[in-house]
């Protein structure tokens, strides 16, 4: 990107591996934006973050301007992480990181200093988006293909006063490994688990053994997502 002209006067842009080091400030928090979306009563903190984050690429065509907003986002995503500990906006700190490496990564005026800030940023980028995925696999991909080893069942609350302790009994010699009640209210629910190398007509006979048990309803297998 060439210098442009304003009032007369030639701006110099930011340079490329300025832009890169934003952008990757911009795609380092991407992953955490969409994760903070889910719940409605943050989703306004990280949009406004990610905002945040991304407003130096709306400056690299004025190279002041856009190091200015580099330095004023990321040292303002310091405390702003703190503040916002419990909320996990501390996960915005590697874009901080970031922004403040790309202000610094010109090698038009210091090209050790910017060879040094982009090798650390592209080795933060990198963990970053290992760990993203790490963490992506392990909570949703992984479970959603998962084969499911548990069994729910609906009971009535009162149930477990009795009922948990002779089901563990009656399950056990079926393949059951461990019987545990959840929830509370009209939520109430008997999980079974069982090993994965179950087979199909064991597991067919643990279901049954279940359904046969008094004040049991609607046995179905329970995805690993949810019951674990």
């Amino acid at each position: 990107m060439s210098a442009v002209t304003v009032s007369g006067a030639r701006v110099q842009p930011a340079h490329s591996a300025q832009r890169a080091l934003a952008v990757g400030a911009a795609l380092a928090a991407a992953p955490f934006i969409l994760w903070g979306v889910r719940d409605e009563y943050v989703a306004a903190l990280y949009i406004t973050t990610g905002a945040c984050v991304a407003a130096p690429l709306f400056l690299v065509r004025r190279a002041k301007a856009f190091v200015r907003a580099c330095v004023i986002v990321g040292v303002a995503l310091i405390p702003w992480g703190v503040l916002g500990v419990f909320l996990g906006l501390f996960l915005f700190w590697p874009s901080a990181l970031l922004l403040l490496l790309a202000a610094i990564a010109d090698p038009r005026k210091r090209p050790v200093v910017a060879r040094v800030s982009g090798a650390v940023g592209a080795l933060l980028l990198a963990g970053v988006v290992a760990l993203s995925g790490y963490f992506i696999w392990h909570f949703y991909v992984g479970p959603a293909t998962a084969r499911p080893h548990t069994y729910r069942a609906q009971v009535d609350p009162g149930w477990f006063r009795d009922g948990l302790r002779d089901a563990d009994q009656r399950l056990g010699p079926y393949g059951a490994t461990t019987v545990y009640g959840s929830g509370s209210g009209h939520l109430s629910s008997l999980q079974v688990r069982f090993p994965d190398d179950l087979s199909e007509e064991q597991r067919a006979e643990l279901k049954r053994q279940i359904e046969l048990l008094p004040g049991i309803t609607e046995v179905e297998l329970c995805s690993v997502r949810d019951c674990g």
